[in-house]
């Protein structure tokens, strides 16, 4: 690497080596913007659209580089792109937004530059380009980092084929351009490049489910020059012919990414959000080094670096330190022998005092403090649970925050020290005994022993001395349970009692009101005529449980062979995995159990004449299993027992299809008749 520091007309000196490697190749670009012309249009317009969509990106690429500046440098990110529009429905693509980050403390932002855009419609053969219009161009404020750049690309219409480019300058240089392929509509081409000088490097994390057409690697020669204005010896910068000037030339690593024939990106059940599944490749600065004789500096430090920035930070330490009318309240819970009931304790008083806001958070709000989060009686996530933290501590146990990623926010990537990664955080209580227990204060329908579900999201970080990973998903499941005692009549007919229980997450769920419980139960089993109902909820820690008086109507008149299914009248409705394929993992919060038990007795005068074969179904690696039982007490009546169990919360797309035989089969079982005939 070779810096040359000069002023006008004069080199003062050289340092440093210049680094000599293989360069790569110089790849032509795949689009050039302005270039189309009728003939390329025509072809566009005759290659159909995936899946008729309303619109299709033809091309995006987008270039990102280092260059020099004024005291520094800065990050040059280009993005061309190409749309087809070919019905109104995609007319929506024409509006492109663009977020520029600015920090509100020392005054930096990025800028949005070289901004031009064309939308083109072919008419008899005849090509015309109207070009992107000024008062199409609209900014706003989305919050205290972030504004939002939009623009409308003109005349679209049924068949126009759009175009735009422009240059994001930012001097962050953290913030080097993260790159997502895949997009709501499909997308025929889609490449980003970087260009990176040797002193600069960034950690690269790249994630997809679709190939990579190109993934490449390279060096080659780079050089750049920043002015740096010189002190003019009373505490001030001029800046002028008397700049110093410093010229760079050293070697620089190429990246090129690049993936065709991408279809429209949607969720499918059973997902995240929907940032873990895009194809997207992502950036975070891990280290500067000029001179190749010194130490690096390390931008992306350790968990305990991490843990020491929290704990300075006010909007987080400060709420651990804090005290407040509720941590003195908590105090008075010491000398409760039994610590787990100790800190179950604490909880309940932190939900009487203080309101969750419906805000997830790994952090307190500007300028709140816990005083005044305890006054007001409610407050965002990690208010709520820094002050659990707190008062835990006063209540003489050993309490810790644990960061975590809601399923809403995304997967954490361990391997990155990133305090960006979190939006959330809870208590950890390590217990005399070395067990643990995790503890959240925003749901009072959740009993203590379970975080909320959103929670449930691979791994979370726990701080303090014994910093490690902590796993979240180790926990109770939602479990459906229904026990029927039913009657047959010589019409068919199915009367009797109903007990649906939901224990474990199913029971949060399922905490409602009676009127709205039995709403929900008749909405799902629509055949049935409910004759009575209560609810059984007796408090947090039990199954919710909802018992039914009622009826399934058969035939006007007694038949001499009668078909009953009555698992298949209670059972879960539809099928839960009915795509034939799936491209992403299914990813449920908790295990899944449904389990059924009827006992039926049959109409007088009447005989088994056919029962449905037992059966047992597992999947590989423990993953699930189906139970199916029949067995004849006496000769008048059944004993039904069908039991699903999805005994992991992470199923790949390569063990979908095992799942979904499973599933499907259970169904076909649970629906085959039992066969009666008049004796």
């Amino acid at each position: 690497m070779s810096f040359i520091y000069s002023t006008p007309g004069r080199v003062l000196a050289t340092v440093g080596l210049l680094l000599r490697a293989a360069t790569a190749h110089a790849q032509e670009e795949p689009i050039k913007f302005g270039k189309l012309d009728a003939k390329e249009a025509a072809a566009l317009l005759a290659s159909p659209t995936p899946d008729s969509a309303a619109a299709e990106v033809l091309c995006d690429f987008g270039q990102s580089s280092i260059q020099g500046k004024k005291d520094g440098f800065e990050l040059r990110f280009a993005r061309t792109a190409r749309l087809l529009i070919r019905r109104p429905a995609g007319y929506e693509h024409a509006t492109v937004r663009v977020y520029l980050y600015h920090d509100p403390k020392n005054g930096g932002h990025e800028e949005i530059q070289q901004l031009k855009g064309f939308t083109y419609n072919l008419t008899a053969g005849v090509l015309s380009k109207e070009p992107l219009r000024t008062e199409a161009v609209f900014s706003k404020k989305i919050n205290e980092r972030l504004n939002e750049y939009a623009f409308t690309l003109p005349n679209v219409r049924e068949n126009s084929i759009l175009e735009f480019t422009y240059v994001v300058r930012s001097p962050f240089l953290f913030n080097l351009q993260d790159w997502t392929f895949q997009q709501d509509i499909p997308v025929r081409w889609s490449e980003y490049r970087t260009v990176i000088p040797s002193f600069y490097r960034y950690k690269e994390t790249t994630r997809t489910y679709w190939p990579f057409t190109i993934n490449e690697t390279g060096t080659k020669p780079y050089a750049t020059s920043y002015r740096e204005g010189s002190n003019s010896g009373y505490g001030s910068t001029n800046a002028g012919a008397s700049d110093n000037v410093y010229s760079i030339t050293t070697q620089a690593v190429t990246r090129r990414w690049a993936i065709k024939n991408l279809p429209a990106f949607h969720s499918e059940p059973f997902m995240t959000t929907r940032r873990d599944y895009l194809s997207q490749v992502d950036f975070e600065l891990e280290r500067i080094q000029f001179d190749p004789q010194r130490d690096p500096q390390f931008i992306v430090g350790s968990w305990p670096e991490i843990e020491k920035e929290l704990l300075e930070d006010e909007r987080f330490g400060q709420y651990l330190k804090a005290n407040s009318p509720v941590t003195a309240l908590a105090a008075v819970l010491q000398p409760m022998p039994n610590p787990t009931e100790r800190a179950q304790a604490v909880r309940q008083l932190i939900m009487q005092h203080v309101a969750y806001d419906d805000t997830p958070a790994s952090h307190a709000r500007p300028g709140s403090t816990a005083k005044r989060v305890a006054e007001q009686r409610k407050g965002n996530a990690a208010e709520v649970n820094l002050l659990l933290v707190a008062a835990l501590r006063a209540a003489g146990l050993d309490a810790q925050p644990l960061l975590l990623s809601t399923r809403s926010n995304g997967r954490i990537q361990t391997e990155l020290p990133v305090v960006s990664q979190f939006n959330y955080v809870v208590a950890h209580v390590l217990l005399p005994d070395n067990k643990e227990l995790l503890l959240d204060a925003t749901d009072a329908s959740l009993p203590p022993t379970l975080l909320p579900e959103n929670c449930l999201n691979g791994q979370g970080r726990l701080l303090g001395p014994a910093g490690r990973w902590v796993n979240l998903m180790d926990t109770a499941p939602t479990l459906l349970y229904t026990r029927a005692q039913l009657m047959a009549t010589p019409q068919g007919e199915l009367q009797g009692s109903i007990r649906q229980e939901y224990a474990g997450y199913a029971a949060s769920n399922y905490r409602r009101p009676l009127p709205e419980l039995r709403q929900n139960w008749q909405k799902a089993h629509p055949d049935w005529q409910i004759s009575k109902a209560s609810v059984l909820a007796p408090d947090v820690s039990r199954p919710v449980a909802l018992e039914l008086t009622a009826s399934l109507p058969g035939a006007e008149a007694p038949a001499a062979t009668l078909y009953l299914r009555p698992l298949q009248q209670l059972v879960f409705s539809g099928n839960l995995f009915q795509a034939d394929e799936r491209l992403f993992p299914v990813d449920f919060a908790t295990v899944q159990r449904f389990e059924y038990a009827t006992d039926l007795t049959l109409p007088a005068g009447y005989a088994v004449a056919e029962l449905p074969a037992n059966m047992q179904l597992v999947l590989p690696d423990g993953g699930g299993r189906f139970l199916f039982n029949v067995t004849q007490p006496t000769p008048q009546t059944l004993s039904l027992v069908g039991r699903l169990h999805l005994l992991k919360t992470h199923y790949t797309a390569e063990e979908y299809h095992a799942l979904r035989a499973m599933y499907t089969q259970a169904l076909s079982k649970l629906a085959e008749p039992i066969v009666l005939q008049r004796q």
